[in-house]
């Protein structure tokens, strides 16, 4: 009986240590819920329906932790099958972590496991190794200002007056007068930028849809059956496709078997195919072209046509120069991932930017009657100004609205990182192995914070260049005021514009920061003078001025709707 009894004794105690190890086990020191680390499902019950009512995955979680808390730093709890979620919404501090502190935080294994079944070589989803920097240093000289000024903004230039003659054609005839979604067009625009500045190939969406526009115009009109969509068509619905997916297996319980499973899928499997026989294409007729050129023609910089050509065109010279076949470009996943992943990110995050600023130069009159104002004074021609003229003038105002956009919009509304020491933020003692999920949307002026808890670099850099939050930037940043980004030049008088005015966390920031962030910067600025020296967006009807958004892989606007007026 004894025996029995201390058994049952013993299954009792591992029983309740068992269910005991369930509940939530927070890191010591950092504010968390204590309500929620006393049940199993930890902060999940209070996140779910925050989530569901407002469509935004990373400001629920804010909402959950740190702003229930009223703390800069907090915990987001899971069952304690899970280790916590550290959550940061210090700007300073998460300026300093992305550019300063390397050493001691990387890419996080959460953001890996989603990335990584998608993109699987693309240095997105790699942790930093030896074999991540030799990647990146080949793609390097693609985000040259010079090689970007000469062979892609010409694209994106085109791109965007094709963009324009839509808008015009549609503003005066089917939607005049009424408002219209402008994300999806403006999806195809940038799609047909990006495209043709990666792999040299114009995928002819926009232009698809003027003549789509035309037809419903005609007495004839109608889809026709045997109607042959532009290429750029099939390769929109993969990069949907991979948008969709990453958005739908995050918000499972289990991101990173949801994400591993869409790998089985026939769905995925059209995906990498598609993918793979588009690039594979532009590739092998860059090759062919390359491989027919003597070596010392092949060293100009003249031949490239786009990212794709430069990148190949190096690889042929050095095997040419070592007597050595070059290895085939259409086995090297890490180029095709690599390509992939620009054209992912460098559309979609572009394309929900603009969308916001349409939606602020709508609600904020007086800025895009200033802005318009101050490119015809830089621009006075009677045509549009060129590429080369937008990129190469100085215009401090255009540059305050466009970084105002940025980061106003909040298209990347945060990001991951692991700590790979042990270290602190903000005083508070971070393990090894920790995973901190940062809040890159500056739109409200946060919780003070004692200078002495900042990290030593970040006193540093404040005591350098000042601390715009304690300034004139720094007032009112739920509003959009370009002149936040603007100072007064001593020597002349005259407004100029300042970068470092505000923590700029909209591409991230340091090594691991988007490798596009000039591609972007530049598409961007191009796309908004041409738009508003050629567009007025009038007032929307009331239901149309929500600021509420959605967040998939990007934070967009619910109702991207503009009303235009043609000038």
């Amino acid at each position: 009986m004894l025996i029995h009894a201390l058994v049952i004794v013993l299954i009792t105690t591992i029983a309740v240590v068992a269910f005991r190890r369930l509940y939530p086990r927070p890191y010591l020191g950092i504010p968390y819920n204590v309500a929620s680390a006393n049940r199993i499902s930890g902060d999940i019950p209070n996140l779910i329906p925050i989530i569901q009512e407002t469509k935004e995955f990373s400001q629920s979680i804010f909402t959950v932790t740190t702003r229930n808390l009223r703390s800069p730093i907090a915990q987001l709890l899971f069952p304690g099958i899970r280790k916590p979620l550290i959550i940061l919404e210090d700007p300073r501090e998460i300026e300093d972590i992305l550019v300063r502190r390397n050493k001691e935080f990387d890419k996080a294994p959460m953001a890996i496991d989603l990335l990584s079944p998608m993109f699987p070589k693309g240095s997105i989803s790699q942790y930093t190794t030896p074999e991540l920097r030799f990647q990146k240093r080949v793609w390097t000289d693609v985000m040259n200002t010079e090689f970007l000024q000469k062979a892609v903004a010409p694209n994106i230039y085109k791109a965007t007056l094709e963009l324009l003659a839509l808008w015009r054609l549609k503003g005066t005839t089917i939607h005049k007068d009424q408002p219209f979604n402008v994300l999806e067009d403006l999806k195809n625009a940038a799609l047909d930028a990006i495209w043709v500045a990666v792999v040299g190939d114009e995928p002819g969406i926009t232009r698809y849809e003027i003549e789509k526009v035309k037809r419903q115009l005609s007495s004839n009109h109608g889809h026709k059956s045997d109607e042959i969509l532009p290429r750029g068509a099939f390769i929109k619905a993969e990069v949907i496709y991979v948008t969709e997916a990453i958005a739908r297996n995050s918000n499972t319980p289990v991101p990173k078997w949801a994400q591993k499973l869409e790998t089985y899928t026939s769905r995925y499997r059209k995906f990498r195919s598609t993918v793979t026989d588009e690039i594979t294409k532009a590739m092998k007729s860059a090759v062919d072209r390359f491989q027919r050129i003597e070596t010392g023609g092949l060293d100009t910089t003249d031949i490239d046509t786009c990212m794709m050509d430069l990148v190949l065109r190096r690889q042929i010279v050095e095997a040419k120069k070592a007597a050595r076949q070059p290895s085939n470009p259409v086995e090297d996943q890490n180029m095709l991932d690599e390509m992939f992943v620009m054209l992912v990110a460098g559309h979609d995050s572009t394309a929900n930017a603009l969308a916001w600023f349409i939606r602020f130069m709508e609600a904020y009159p007086s800025v895009q009657s200033q802005l318009r104002s101050t490119l015809v004074d830089a621009f006075p021609g009677p045509h549009p100004p060129s590429a080369k003229d937008i990129l190469g003038t100085d215009i401090p105002y255009l540059d305050g609205v466009c970084d105002e956009s940025m980061r106003l919009s909040g298209t990347t509304k945060a990001n991951l990182r692991q700590a790979l020491v042990d270290t602190e933020i903000l005083g508070y003692k971070i393990p090894k192995g920790a995973e901190i999920f940062m809040n890159y949307h500056i739109n409200s002026s946060g919780i003070p914070i004692h200078e002495l808890k900042h990290s030593k670099s970040s006193q540093f850099a404040s005591a350098k260049r000042g601390d715009g939050f304690e300034g004139r930037a720094g007032v009112d940043l739920h509003l959009f005021d370009p002149e936040r980004w603007l100072v007064k030049d001593e020597d002349t008088g005259k407004e100029k514009y300042n970068a470092y005015a505000l923590p700029q966390l909209a591409f991230g920031g340091g090594y691991r920061g988007c490798s596009g962030r000039k591609l972007a910067t530049m598409e961007f600025r191009i796309i908004v003078v041409l738009l508003i020296m050629s567009l007025d967006f009038v007032e929307l009807p009331e239901e149309f001025k929500t600021w509420r958004a959605i967040e998939k892989v990007f934070r967009q606007p619910e109702t991207p709707y503009a009303k235009i007026r043609v000038i």
